[in-house]
């Protein structure tokens, strides 16, 4: 026996995952790994704790570490979480 059950919307709540505000960019960056290659990107969506980029090169692969010299002069490290084609997400190092 199949029993149907359906759910209404107004009883649907969906639990709510924090995230940071993601801006989208449109900005040239060079990150640079940890052997001290520079690896040009151009970065689509930057928040508090990653960004998004596309490289214009072989992009580094998942895991590795980089690290991106922003706009106000701030240095910041993360690891490369996923590789899309050229497209890269990387994960900042929010304990430093």
């Amino acid at each position: 026996m199949v029993v149907t059950v359906f759910m209404d919307a107004p009883r649907f709540q969906p639990t709510p995952i924090p995230r940071p505000r993601r801006r989208k960019r449109c900005t040239h960056v060079t990150l640079t790994d940890s052997a001290g290659n520079a690896i040009d990107v151009m970065v689509r969506n930057l928040s508090s704790r990653g960004l998004s980029a596309a490289c214009a090169g072989t992009p580094p692969h998942c895991n590795a570490v980089v690290r991106a010299v922003m706009g106000d002069g701030r240095e910041l490290w993360g690891l490369v979480r996923w590789v899309k084609g050229n497209v890269i997400g990387v994960e900042f190092d929010t304990g430093s």
